[in-house]
């Protein structure tokens, strides 16, 4: 009687490990992140903007002030106070001479012009006040 004995010639083929399908599922899981992600955009706290038929698209690099409700301001998502907030966009400012503001529907036009007049005194040649495009 005779015995067979088990044949060892492909042992190191077996030690191997094939990553190409990890290589495949991680470039799919990439693919789905990058599609399903969701872009920040200047809308980022809660402000309701007001409507309006003609608006235009403003410089994406242009440095934005929120005037919240409560007339708390922000300059790109930084507290600030009115009287800082002159030498804050001189500051933003130094390779941009146009700014975004966006401010809440219930907020005072006093509170608005003072924003803009702190703008002015920074060297905002064009400033853009955010409105939502009415349909």
């Amino acid at each position: 009687m005779s015995i067979r004995r088990p044949r060892f010639e492909e042992e190191e083929a077996a030690q191997t490990i094939n990553i190409s399908p990890l290589i495949d599922v991680i470039f799919i899981l990439l693919i789905f992140f990058i599609v399903t992600m969701v872009f920040a955009d200047g809308s980022a706290m809660n402000v309701n903007v007001p409507e309006a038929k003609n608006s235009q698209q403003p410089d994406s690099a242009a440095p934005t002030v929120v005037i919240s409700a409560a007339g708390a301001i922000y300059l790109d998502g930084v507290p600030q106070s009115i009287h800082a907030l002159s030498s804050a966009l001189r500051k933003k400012m130094a390779s941009n001479s146009s700014l975004i503001v966006r401010s809440d529907s219930s907020v005072p036009v006093s509170r608005l012009v003072e924003v803009m007049d702190c703008a002015k005194e920074a060297g905002a040649r064009d400033i853009y006040v955010a409105a939502d495009k009415k349909m």
